[in-house]
């Protein structure tokens, strides 16, 4: 019989092991409760031995185990009548599909970082485009639904910007020339930004003046101006925040859209914090989304979340505006922007929220 059970117990290690612990829910308690995969090692036994009770008993008894002095060291028995057991094939094969639904569900999150690895170490002018038709699809399935990522802003809409005040920048200057000072940079002034390169000069603004403050990174005690605009005209947006400020009965039409999964998942890549000596390399992927979605989306201007306010109170959505050429702002070109008024803010407390990271 000792001999027996330990060919009994080399198969069972090879094909079985504890149960794994999941929870589940029921209709009568708001609390999770738990339970183990699988059953009884004697139960297994059984069945797979075709074997009765007494001689499972029998093999239980004779199985090579941790013994007591064992345990006393720290070992702990791997057979345990309290315990359930269950096959490691189909815990392999869960696992799997485990694995398989998680990256389905994140699929356009790994698809975006692999894009971002190609432009940054691997290409960036050539065959970009082919990988971004992979992702973004076609224009028609954005305009589909009753909350689209593609639209027309409204003319009137209000945008803010600020600029903070130092040596470069006084107050003089701004009353001298407050549109131009608040507008978007000239060419030989526009440095390289989340969704421009530099030289080619975009308009950067937030739906708030908080958002728009905020965005600088102001010091307390700082002097930021900060300019109101309005839209003069109607203009074609992609918005990366459509489907998350959905609320209400249209969240299952939301929820259905062909591009659900993909704004959702992009909308936190686009507008990830991004620290100063990595800008040069984790802007290259949001530029070039930048000029794909005007050249092939046809769209003037791009909405995504801001990475300094993530307040829920308020609109933390940032614009920007992008060039198509001729001036933001000047009266000769059909401008789509006008300054209608303007202030100085002085910035008398900056609050941080934090949360911890677990090691």
């Amino acid at each position: 019989m000792s001999a027996f059970a330990e060919e009994v117990d080399r198969y069972f290690r090879e094909n079985y092991g504890w149960g794994e612990e999941y929870i589940y829910g029921t209709d009568d308690s708001d609390h999770p409760s738990y339970d183990t995969r699988g059953e009884p090692y004697k139960d297994i036994l059984a069945n797979d031995l075709e074997a009765d009770g007494d001689l499972i008993d029998a093999i239980a008894d004779n199985l090579p185990d941790c013994d007591h002095v064992d345990i006393m060291d720290g070992g702990e028995a791997f057979y345990d009548e309290c315990r359930n057991y269950e096959s490691l094939a189909d815990a392999r094969a869960r696992e799997a599909a485990d694995e398989e639904e998680r990256w389905y569900e994140r699929r356009f999150e790994y698809q975006w970082n692999d894009f971002c690895r190609v432009v940054q170490y691997e290409r960036r002018f050539f065959k970009t485009k082919e990988l971004l038709d992979d992702l973004f699809g076609t224009p028609e399935e954005y305009e589909q639904g009753a909350i689209r990522p593609i639209y027309p802003l409204e003319i009137g809409q209000r945008i803010y910007r600020a600029r903070l005040l130092d040596g470069s920048f006084t107050a003089s200057h701004l009353l001298k020339n407050a549109a131009r000072e608040l507008g978007a940079p000239p060419k030989d002034k526009a440095r390289a930004g989340r969704m421009s390169v530099e030289y080619i000069p975009a308009f950067y603004g937030a739906f708030s003046e908080e958002t728009a403050i905020a965005e600088i990174r102001p010091s307390i005690g700082d002097q930021v101006a900060v300019g109101e605009f309005k839209l003069l005209r109607e203009i074609r947006i992609f918005d990366f925040t459509a489907f998350s400020r959905s609320r209400g009965g249209s969240w299952s039409e939301v929820y259905a859209h062909t591009r659900y999964d993909f704004i959702t998942q992009m909308q936190d890549e686009i507008s990830k914090p991004i620290l100063p000596f990595e800008k040069q390399r984790e802007y290259i992927a949001t530029q070039i989304v930048s000029e794909y979605l005007r050249e092939y989306f046809n769209c003037d201007a791009i909405i995504y979340k801001s990475s300094m306010n993530k307040g829920h109170k308020g609109d933390n959505r940032n614009i920007v505006v992008l060039n198509r050429g001729t001036d933001f702002m000047d009266p000769a070109t059909k401008p789509c922007l006008a300054l209608s008024r303007h202030n100085i803010r002085h910035i008398q407390n900056v609050s941080y929220e934090i949360s911890p990271i677990w090691f």
